[in-house]
């Protein structure tokens, strides 16, 4: 890895994490329940990992932090395929990291639906959440101009 890839890296790990710290303040600062997803979906993946590894206990706020820049490196990794797969030669950097975090909350969505799709529970929430978790991916591949959309009216 050379400099240049590892400071687009950290950079990419770092606008991933911001938006993600953003996604989870948003369920607090707005409400309104749709804004709300997002900030459940990462703490049901935290919750997920709680139950593989044990209860964070008084450390709950410093390790959920540490989820969130986790979460951050692992966009940053997807970044690379959002840069390999977009149609923009020059995407902008900061594009770059937002779409690779919402890919992370989207797929996060779309594993808690199956999760509970497979037992069983009930219905509703594999419609929330899958139909959330696709609207991430869509939103994502938009932002990352993987999938373009002209919005300009035709001439």
């Amino acid at each position: 890895m050379n400099r240049t890839s590892g400071v687009s890296f950290a950079r990419d790990a770092a606008v991933a994490t911001a938006v993600l710290a953003g996604l989870y303040g948003l369920g607090y600062g707005i409400q309104f329940q749709p804004f709300q997803l997002p900030t459940y979906l990462l703490i049901v993946g935290f919750d997920a990992l709680e139950v593989a590894f044990g209860s964070a206990g008084a450390g709950y706020d410093l390790r959920f932090a540490a989820y969130l820049v986790g979460l951050g490196v692992v966009a940053a990794g997807v970044s690379r395929v959002v840069r390999g797969k977009s149609k923009t030669a020059g995407l902008a950097w900061w594009r770059v990291g937002v779409a690779s975090a919402l890919a992370v909350v989207g797929v996060i969505s779309l594993l808690f639906a199956l999760l509970v799709l497979v037992n069983g529970v009930q219905f509703t929430p594999v419609l929330v959440t899958g139909g959330a978790g696709i609207a991430l991916l869509a939103l994502a591949a938009w932002v990352g101009d993987v999938v373009r959309v002209d919005v300009r009216p035709a001439r």
